[in-house]
C-alpha cells in the first residue's frame, strides 16, 4: 500500500482543441479520483471556440492545472509530446479531452507500479463508446510479463488493434527517449517501446473510457490528421506494419543498441504482427460482413 504522506506526483497530460463540450467531462473524471498529488497539463491546440474560456474557469478552483494555449496549431501529435514533455511526475498518462477515467484508478494504478518497479506501464480495459449510441466494446487482453524484452515487444505488435494501452499509466522516465511520430499507428509504435524496457500489465477491470468518435471514427480521417500519405488511410494496417518495421530499425532509440540479428528477427516479427493480425484475422470477417449485408440487401 502507499504511504499516505507519500504519494508520488502523477501527471495527466490533457492535449486539446475545440473540444469545449467534452473537456468537462474528462477533467471531472480527474478530480472524482481524489488522488492528492497530482499534476494537469493542459495544451490547447489554438482552439477556436471558447475552450480557453471553460479551462480558465476549472483553473479558478484547480491549481493543480497548468494551462497552455499554442500561438497557431501545431498539429495533433506535437500537442500531444507537448504535454509529456511538460511533465514533471513520477508517472504519467495521456487522458483525451472526450474521455473519461475510472473512479478510483489512478490509486490502483499506483500502487501496482511503486510495488512492481520492472513494469513500464499498466491500465485497466479500455471501454470504447459511441457518441450518442448505446453500444460498446472493451479492448483488454495486453498483458505481457515475459523476461525478454524482444518477446514483450513481439507480442505486444501481434495482439494490439486499437491501441488504447497509449491511455495507460507509464514510467515518464522510460519516455525519455520515445517520441510519438506524425504517422497512422504512432501509439502502436510507443507502446512497444516501452514493452521493450519493462513488463506491462493489463487488469481484468475497466480503467478507461474512450469515445471512439472524432480523429478516431475513420482511418482516412485519422491519416489525414496525422499528416501521413493518402496510402496510409486507404491501406492503414499494411503502413502501419511498414512502420513497424521502420521503428524496430533505424527510428526508435530504444531499440538502436540492439545485436543486428535480434532487432532484424523483432523488425520481421512486428510488420507480421500487425500485418497477419489484420489481413488474417479481420480483414476476412470484415469482407465477410459487406458480402453477408449485400446478400441481404433487398433488389431495387
Amino acid at each position: 500500500m502507499i504511504n499516505k504522506n507519500e504519494y508520488p506526483l502523477v501527471s495527466i497530460g490533457i492535449p486539446t482543441y475545440n473540444r469545449n463540450y467534452g473537456i468537462k467531462r474528462t477533467l471531472d473524471s480527474i478530480w472524482e479520483q481524489q488522488y492528492p498529488n497530482i499534476e494537469v497539463i493542459i495544451s490547447d491546440n489554438c482552439s477556436t471556440d471558447n475552450t480557453q474560456e471553460v479551462i480558465q474557469s476549472f483553473c479558478e478552483n484547480h491549481p493543480q492545472i497548468s494551462y497552455y494555449r499554442q500561438k497557431s496549431n501545431i498539429g495533433m501529435i506535437p500537442n500531444f509530446m507537448f504535454t509529456l514533455r511538460k511533465a514533471q511526475g513520477k508517472y504519467f498518462m495521456w487522458v483525451a479531452d472526450d474521455d473519461k477515467l475510472e473512479p478510483g484508478i489512478i490509486e490502483k494504478y499506483v500502487e501496482f507500479l511503486e510495488s512492481h518497479p520492472d513494469y513500464s506501464l499498466v491500465s485497466g480495459e479500455i471501454k470504447y463508446w459511441y457518441a450518442n449510441k448505446d453500444t460498446h466494446f472493451y479492448e483488454r487482453g495486453f498483458t505481457f510479463e515475459q523476461g525478454s524484452s524482444w518477446i514483450r515487444a513481439a507480442g505486444y505488435y501481434f495482439k494490439v488493434v486499437h491501441g488504447g494501452m497509449i491511455h495507460g499509466m507509464m514510467k515518464r522516465s522510460l519516455t525519455e527517449n520515445i517520441t510519438l511520430r506524425n504517422v497512422i499507428g504512432n501509439d502502436y509504435h510507443f507502446i512497444a517501446n516501452l514493452a521493450y524496457l519493462g513488463k506491462i500489465k493489463n487488469f481484468d477491470f475497466v480503467g478507461y473510457n474512450k469515445n471512439f468518435g472524432g480523429t478516431s471514427r475513420s482511418f482516412k480521417q485519422y491519416a489525414k490528421a496525422m499528416g501521413d500519405s493518402e496510402f496510409a488511410g486507404n491501406f492503414p494496417h499494411l503502413k502501419m506494419a511498414c512502420d513497424a518495421f521502420l521503428e524496430v530499425m533505424q527510428n526508435s532509440k530504444i531499440f538502436l543498441a540492439m545485436p543486428a540479428v535480434p532487432k532484424l528477427t523483432l523488425a520481421v516479427s512486428s510488420f507480421t504482427g500487425i500485418f497477419l493480425g489484420y489481413y488474417a484475422k479481420i480483414f476476412p470477417l470484415t469482407i465477410g460482413g459487406k458480402i453477408k449485408r449485400l446478400i441481404k440487401r433487398p433488389f431495387n
